[in-house]
């Protein structure tokens, strides 16, 4: 057994599928927390489907021995959908940049009153500078920013529960997303959403994670990200009242003072940062494949395209448009399964 692989998996893992999205609150409260305590159980589903599907996915590729995401896809698609699914991944990926610049828009109006293009422009100057340096500035921010996420995160939501002062909770009442109406069925969304990134990055690892130890490292992330979702989503639901706000997370760190949710913006932010970079990476690359241009070309034009969408509420998007692509992305989910039955 490798345990070093084993880690890397798991910490690949949760980083596919813990954006800044999940980070805020929203994704959690959308998914999970719109449902009251039910919500809890739809966590614990969703944790057992990331690890089950996790370790099948690699599974998977070790069997069909396939190195990128295009190979894995005419695997289990077949050569005609295969190719025509990158599609869907580019849209996927622009959708989940939108997100990110959108949030940080949004968290920058709500906790420092400015207005949301500023937070946009600055987060878009941030990802332009990471970019410019190709591969080598991707992996330098990720590897430096990603493990704060982590720590951040959980220990802020952890200590919210233990010792935040609950405010007025009365008459809010939990809206159920017209996309959304069932706890299980939400879940299961969720997975089916996140599962197609998820398996981008598994896929274009390729022969660095088919080594022993790899499938244990999915299941472990996995549990991992049902961990990390359980205490949010606890911590959502302790303090009702921040529910409406676009970065419900934000407020949940102010119920233990200032300096914690000034230090959770912080984070928040760079957690958008370090997911736009990661799908407008993914994006540039494949612009330039496509257009046959420069490689900075590119990335002014995807910039240019990205930042005017990034107007619409971060709310807006995770409410609308990930449930979408989760309905999309069902059709995966038995096929995979079923693939991998087969053997």
């Amino acid at each position: 057994m490798n345990w070093k692989i084993a880690f890397q998996v798991a910490a690949t893992y949760v980083g596919a599928v813990m954006g800044a999205g999940f980070a805020s609150g929203q994704e959690i409260q959308q998914f999970f927390a719109n449902f009251g305590y039910w919500g809890i159980l739809g966590i614990v589903l969703s944790a057992c489907l990331f690890a089950a599907l996790g370790w099948i996915m690699i599974d998977l590729q070790e069997r069909w021995r396939v190195s990128t995401y295009s190979d894995f896809f005419k695997m289990l698609l077949g050569v005609k959908w295969g190719p025509r699914f990158d599609i869907l991944v580019s849209i996927l990926l622009l959708v989940g940049m939108i997100a990110m610049m959108s949030g940080a828009g949004a968290l920058f109006n709500q906790y420092f009153g400015l207005r949301a293009w500023i937070g946009i422009f600055l987060t878009a100057i941030v990802i332009f500078l990471a970019l410019w340096f190709k591969g080598e500035g991707v992996l330098w921010i990720n590897s430096v920013l990603i493990p704060l996420k982590f720590l951040f995160c959980l220990g802020i939501a952890f200590l919210a529960i233990s010792f935040g002062v609950q405010g007025d909770g009365e008459g809010v009442v939990n809206s159920v997303n017209p996309l959304i109406q069932n706890w299980a069925f939400s879940a299961i969304l969720y997975v089916s959403f996140n599962l197609t990134l998820a398996l981008v990055v598994f896929a274009s690892l390729g022969k660095e994670i088919q080594k022993p130890g790899a499938k244990l490292g999915a299941l472990l992330g996995g549990v991992a990200l049902g961990l990390f979702a359980g205490v949010i989503g606890g911590a959502l639901l302790r303090f009702p009242e921040v529910k409406a706000l676009e970065i419900p997370m934000v407020a949940v760190a102010g119920k233990l003072g200032e300096w914690p949710a000034f230090f959770y913006v912080v984070v928040l932010w760079l957690a958008m940062i370090t997911a736009a970079i990661g799908n407008a990476f993914s994006l540039v690359t494949r612009i330039m494949d496509i257009g046959k241009i420069d490689y900075r070309i590119a990335i002014l034009f995807l910039l240019l395209l990205a930042s005017p969408l990034a107007g619409v509420k971060f709310s807006l998007i995770v409410k609308l448009v990930y449930p979408i692509f989760g309905y999309m992305g069902l059709v995966f989910l038995p096929l995979i399964f079923w693939r991998w039955y087969k053997r």
